[in-house]
């Protein structure tokens, strides 16, 4: 039962905005009915069809994000994606191919078809991340650039790379334990709340009494039997307190 939660999650994205735009797209697609899916099937059949195709594609995306991102966390984004891209193009194709078959029984498995829908996949991925770069880069330029420090006090106690960022703070008996994105951790003699003091600039939140993750760390979030965890870049989950999770709602991270 716990699988099958899990999963549901990782298929299904959190957040209702963005559950409806998947399911407004779905029935856009099944009356538009491109590739002649509607003609073929008919609209109810080609929403059906539509509809599995964009849950499967945005929880491919979901799932091999998070594996991408906890092997390559000192990667930068744009090298990070194309690697993605690929991963995706991969896993991805076999999955259309087969759904395509299940749909029309017509469709016959070949090495030609099913590298000309690879082909195909590939393209699409590519210009929908392409797109993700041109609005977010218009969006920066849309708004005006808060000057924030370089870097937190906190990096004055800890003997770090002058790239690395911080990702986690935790509180071990009397020292904090300081996740770093190179992948390194450090251990130094600190109360939390103060270690929290020094993230000057750095949006955060605290997860639980011995916890805090910076927001940028933070890539999903899953329920297992009533508890909430973050999955941070590094791969690691933390807990968040039923105390803490308003803040996160709030933020748009938890439903």
């Amino acid at each position: 039962m716990t699988s099958a939660i899990s999963i549901r999650e990782n298929l299904i994205p959190s957040g209702r905005p963005i559950q409806i735009g998947m399911a407004a797209t779905a029935f856009l697609l099944g009356y538009v009915g491109p590739f002649g899916s509607t003609a073929a099937f008919g609209q109810f059949v080609s929403t059906l069809f539509w509809a599995l195709i964009i849950v499967l594609s945005v929880g491919s995306v979901q799932l091999l994000r998070g594996v991408v991102t906890s092997l390559t966390p000192s990667w930068g984004e744009v090298r990070r994606e194309l690697v993605l891209l690929g991963v995706f193009t991969l896993v991805y194709t076999p999955q259309v191919q087969i759904l395509i078959w299940l749909f029309d029984r017509r469709e016959s498995f070949s090495f030609e078809g099913i590298a000309e829908l690879g082909v195909k996949v590939f393209a699409i991925s590519l210009w929908i991340v392409a797109m993700r770069f041109v609005l977010r880069g218009w969006r920066k330029e849309s708004i005006p650039e808060v000057v924030v420090p370089e870097r937190p006090r906190l990096f004055q106690r800890l003997d770090a790379a002058q790239d690395a960022a911080i990702l986690q703070l935790s509180a071990e008996d009397h020292y904090v334990v300081v996740a770093l994105s190179d992948g390194t951790t450090q251990r130094i003699l600190l109360r939390l709340s103060d270690g929290i003091a020094e993230m000057d600039g750095v949006e955060g939140f605290a997860t639980h009494r011995s916890h805090w993750v910076a927001a940028s760390a933070i890539v999903g979030s899953r329920r297992e039997r009533g508890r909430v965890f973050l999955r941070l870049s590094n791969g690691a989950e933390v807990p968040v307190s039923r105390g803490y999770q308003a803040a996160f709602k709030e933020a748009g991270i938890l439903d």
